[in-house]
């Protein structure tokens, strides 16, 4: 089965959704003018050039060649980059940028998991135990999910993580989503290795909470504000976890953890589809216009792509449209009437 090709969204990464979507298109139909860009996207040749000015200064578009014969600016003819050579510049950039947004205080950037650890091996067993290994850590962590009943908090410092790993959480987190469970996850930017952005997706529009910092103290989960889990090694997850139930130790950390989340930014999503569609419906569309295809939709949501096509079919008789493309125009609108005042894009005229 050949793997389906994504254009990547840029907007995670600081980029503009204009300049995103030139980019994407330059990617999937090749070299086009800034008059063909225009007329193509339905968008003023003012902000085709604004994002190409963008794509330039962050080295995601080129100038393919000069006209033979140039009577404009407009005439010219530009290319975009691969996402291999965009995406590792970018992340670099939104790294550094994000680092000197979010200035952490002393107190707020070690968890003293070493101190805790300590502590933890002198109290008795009913306060804390560990739990060895990876099997049993899993074992345990799946019961307390099963056993929860208000909410789930969680802390990651992974900017990556594995499809296997996903598969195995995303069960968990669906089912806590469906039992009206709170979940607040907090992480950190996404490395290139990353593989959650429709797993992702799909949680937000479930209902998850995400923020973000530009790191976090360490890995930390807390069940109901009753248990919490961290690791007995941070460097190596293969040991296993502790699990804490003492009182005082859990209302501590369940203290760091409010606190680091009153300091972390929600990154915003590239697109929110309109309030009023299904989580599956919002999930396919908002993953659809990161430039997914059919296929590698269905192979990231585990859902056939039969299934795709009924959430489309009955959208586009919903808004009474024939083909994806006036979907999506009709989508995007309606986006944007429900978007706060002050997010949409200031049009003066040309």
């Amino acid at each position: 089965m050949l793997e389906a090709v994504v254009v990547p969204s840029l907007t995670r990464w600081g980029v503009s959704p204009n300049a995103d979507l030139v980019y994407r298109t330059l990617i999937t139909f090749g070299p086009w003018s800034v008059e063909l860009l225009s007329r193509s996207l339905e968008m003023q040749p003012r902000l085709v050039r604004s994002a190409l000015d963008e794509l330039v200064a962050v080295r995601a578009a080129i100038q393919a060649h000069q006209p033979a014969r140039e009577t404009s600016a407009d005439d010219r003819v530009w290319s975009g980059r691969a996402p291999a050579q965009v995406v590792p510049l970018l992340q670099d950039r939104h790294h550094r940028d994000a680092l000197a947004r979010h200035q952490l205080r002393q107190r707020l950037t070690r968890l003293p998991h070493p101190e805790l650890v300590t502590d933890l091996s002198r109290l008795p067993a009913g306060d804390a135990r560990p739990l060895d290994g990876l099997a049993r850590t899993m074992d345990r962590l799946t019961n307390l999910v099963a056993a929860e009943r208000h909410e789930h908090m969680g802390m990651n410092p992974e900017p990556a993580f594995s499809a296997a790993a996903l598969k195995t959480a995303g069960p968990l987190e669906r089912g806590m989503l469906a039992r009206g469970i709170t979940i607040l996850s907090l992480g950190v930017p996404a490395s290139v290795e990353d593989e959650s952005e429709a797993h992702d997706i799909e949680l937000d529009h479930l209902g998850r909470q995400y923020r973000e910092m530009p790191q976090v103290p360490g890995k930390m989960i807390i069940f109901d504000r009753t248990t919490v889990f961290v690791p007995q090694d941070p460097s190596d997850r293969t040991r296993g976890m502790w699990e804490i139930t003492a009182p005082g130790i859990v209302a501590e950390l369940t203290a760091l953890f409010l606190r680091q989340w009153s300091h972390a930014k929600d990154p915003g999503r590239d697109w929110t589809p309109p309030a009023h569609l299904t989580p599956r419906e919002s999930t396919v569309v908002a993953l659809l216009a990161k430039g997914y295809t059919d296929a590698a939709l269905a192979a990231k949501l585990d859902i056939s792509v039969r299934t795709i096509a009924y959430t489309l079919s009955g959208l586009m008789d919903r808004y009474d449209v024939v083909n994806r493309f006036q979907l999506g125009l009709r989508l995007g609108a309606e986006a944007a009437q429900q978007a706060p005042v002050g997010e949409n894009t200031r049009d003066d005229g040309e």
